[in-house]
């Protein structure tokens, strides 16, 4: 029932109009929960696929985060290739990102870098016109081309000044592209995922111990002599005892664990093995008692009164 809920929580919170590439959605985050500073810096360590989602709903988020905290974004690159959802950070960055030498952005598809010219991030000399995909073929864009076109500052210190910060006087919020940001704090649909991932391990666990418990408690029990399965026969009862099964061939001795109703658990040398009940008439042992067991293999092992209790009646019934 967990997993059925956190399953639901998970499609309702993503569907495909609303959900908005992780890589936007933890910049959002980070720009609207930076408390005191003023620049986020967002740190590019490997190539970063532009991810699944809305990617103009993300663009969008950002974009009134920064207006709404006045705060600015600061990318830089360290991954020898930016990748598509790299290049669309630089885009939301205003130019204020740091691509080291012999370093390479992704261009980006014409329907991208629409959504970002009506969003005012395309000027006439801008990153937008270097990162067009031409003829729908994807390309890279060196540094040297950027640095010399648009100015990119080539260290983080040059960025941040025409940010208008200063890492020295003002705090800044950092978070790291692809892993995880300590800083930032891990963001609702990781925790969402997490959970429906340990919920699915428990509810399999669950079924797991339900379903095969009886064959990974122990070993198969000793062979017994003759091998052939257990023949019940009646014997008529001896006053005041109940009519009751016996088996006909080779018994063991084992005390019950749990009580059979009808199948429950019994130790036998030292092992704890799945049995039934063999005569419904009479009421299952209690545990701690003693009943003769038949069978050779776990799961079809059947459960007698001793017959050291003939006449006794067995258990009470």
């Amino acid at each position: 029932m967990v997993v059925l809920l956190l399953a639901a929580a998970l499609v309702g919170a993503t569907p495909g109009s609303t959900r908005i590439p992780e890589e936007l959605e933890r910049t959002a985050e980070a720009l609207e929960s930076g408390k005191k500073a003023v620049t986020v810096v967002a740190t590019v360590t490997e190539p970063l696929a532009l991810g699944e989602g809305n990617v103009p709903l993300g663009m969008q988020r950002v974009i009134d985060a920064k207006s709404r905290h006045g705060r600015h974004l600061v990318v830089v690159q360290k991954a020898q290739d930016s990748g598509q959802g790299g290049a669309v950070l630089m885009l939301l960055a205003d130019s204020q990102a740091i691509v080291h030498d012999n370093a390479t952005v992704s261009t980006l598809p014409r329907d991208i870098l629409e959504s970002a010219r009506t969003r005012s991030l395309c000027g006439r000399r801008s990153l937008c016109q270097l990162l067009d995909e031409r003829r729908g073929r994807p390309g890279k864009v060196e540094a040297s081309q950027l640095r010399s076109d648009l100015h990119i500052p080539a260290d983080e210190k040059t960025a941040l000044k025409n940010a208008g910060a200063d890492s020295a006087t003002a705090p800044l919020h950092t978070l790291t592209f692809p892993h995880s940001d300590p800083a930032g704090g891990i963001g609702p649909t990781e925790i969402l995922l997490t959970l429906l991932a340990a919920g699915a391990a428990l509810f399999s666990l669950a079924v797991l111990r339900t379903r095969y418990r009886a064959a990974l408690v122990g070993p198969a029990p000793p062979p017994l002599r003759p091998p052939s399965g257990p023949l019940m026969v009646r014997v008529p009862p001896e006053p005041p005892a109940a009519a009751r099964l016996v088996p006909e061939g080779p018994v063991r001795p084992a005390t019950v664990c749990t009580r059979l109703h009808p199948q429950g658990y019994v130790e036998l040398d030292g092992w704890l093995y799945r049995a039934s009940w063999a005569d419904p008439q009479l009421a299952p042992p209690d545990p701690g008692e003693v009943v003769d067991i038949a069978g050779q293999r776990p799961g079809d092992l059947l459960a007698f009164v001793p017959r050291s209790l003939d006449g006794a009646g067995g258990p009470a019934g």
